[in-house]
């Protein structure tokens, strides 16, 4: 199932849990710490869609989110895996990094998702990266290049290593359709169960 298949799906809870399912399967299949999704009113108004069923979707996903920036056009939602998140933080040469950012002590994770949601509040901060499980190296590469001259360019711009870049992207894609077959082979068989 690609986006625009996506579009033919009628129900609005099921539109709004394959749109977050799609884009944050790398951390359903818990492969990735995190991914940030934004809602606006454009493409059938998931803004809506997200403010009438975050907790029913999010629990059917078994994520858990924060909510980054809210505003009337647009919510930016961060979706994570609790313990693969909090291994990401506390890792110590991301720790350190996100030391020298201002995310000062021994935080829990609420704390560290508080002060991201400050930072974004002057625009959209770097260590962003760190949260949604991006290689310091990379991070640090694009901060140091602005942005410019990376080896590789999918999930996010590569500047060291594009080897194990390339790997990590193809099991983030394999993690896409594995998630979307597994969500309709699920509901595939719950309609046939109930009509037996």
């Amino acid at each position: 199932m690609n986006i625009s298949s996506m579009q033919s799906i009628q129900d609005d809870k099921d539109y709004l849990r394959m749109n977050i399912a799609y884009w944050a399967a790398p951390t359903i299949a818990q492969r990735k710490p995190s991914n940030l999704l934004s809602f606006s009113h454009n493409h059938r108004d998931l803004y809506n869609l997200w403010e009438a069923y975050k907790e029913e979707t999010v629990a059917k996903l078994q994520l858990e989110y924060f909510e980054i920036r809210k505003c009337a056009t647009r919510v930016l939602v961060i979706f994570f895996d609790r313990v693969a998140l909090l291994k990401t933080l506390l890792n110590t040469n991301n720790r350190n990094f996100l030391t020298t950012m201002g995310y000062l002590g021994k935080l829990e994770l609420e704390e560290y998702l508080v002060l991201l949601k400050r930072r974004f509040e002057r625009g959209c901060p770097h260590e962003v990266g760190i949260f949604l499980g991006i290689p310091l190296k990379d991070v640090v590469g694009f901060i140091e290049n602005r942005g410019k001259g990376c080896l590789l360019n999918s999930y996010w711009k590569v500047y060291h290593n594009p080897k194990k870049a390339k790997a990590i992207f193809a099991s983030y894609d394999r993690a896409r359709a594995e998630v979307i077959s597994s969500i309709v082979n699920s509901e595939e068989s719950s309609y046939h169960d109930a009509y037996l």
